[in-house]
């Protein structure tokens, strides 16, 4: 920043001395103004006229070079500010591409043990005619409808034995 705090300065002043020498301060005391006649008395006023312009002028410029050298500093500071905001952007934009990626991968775990859960008509139809499981499959059929006559046989001797008409 000190480097183009210098440059500034010296822009400022090749542009003064490019544009028109500066002019020399004139005094005027008061034996000059006895001594002098009114043309040299206004010729002088017009020198510190000159004068006083190019001083009005210098200080405008170094106010606008501080203004120029501070803005320059915000402009900095605002770069580094955008900077890091560009640089945290992308790392949550990477964290988030990661957490979507993990939600994915899960959601496909889910989706296969879904799938390995639940047999396949094919690997159902292939157990089915298998003699030996069909067999099975029959017995145990056959077992079940014989447990539910005898469930039911054995409700409906509870209730017989329950129901007593004297009562």
């Amino acid at each position: 920043m000190a480097e183009n705090e210098e440059a500034i300065k010296r822009k400022s002043d090749e542009e003064a001395e490019t544009t028109e020498p500066a002019p020399k301060r004139v005094r005027l005391e008061s034996e000059d103004l006895k001594s002098l006649s009114k043309e040299e008395v206004l010729e002088r006023i017009k020198e510190l006229n000159e004068y006083i312009d190019h001083l009005e002028k210098k200080q405008n410029g170094e106010q606008t070079n501080k203004e120029l050298v501070g803005l320059m500093e915000t402009g900095e500071k605002l770069k580094q500010q955008q900077q890091e905001s560009t640089r945290r952007e992308n790392v949550l934009v990477m964290r988030l591409a990661t957490k979507e990626q993990e939600m994915q991968d899960l959601l496909t775990q889910i989706h296969d043990l879904k799938q390995a859960q639940n047999p396949s008509s094919i690997q159902l139809r292939s157990t089915l005619l298998d003699p030996a499981v069909n067999l099975l499959f029959q017995r145990m059929k056959t077992d079940l409808d014989s447990e539910k006559e005898k469930l039911e046989q054995a409700q409906n001797d509870l209730s017989a034995w329950k129901f007593t008409p004297d009562r």
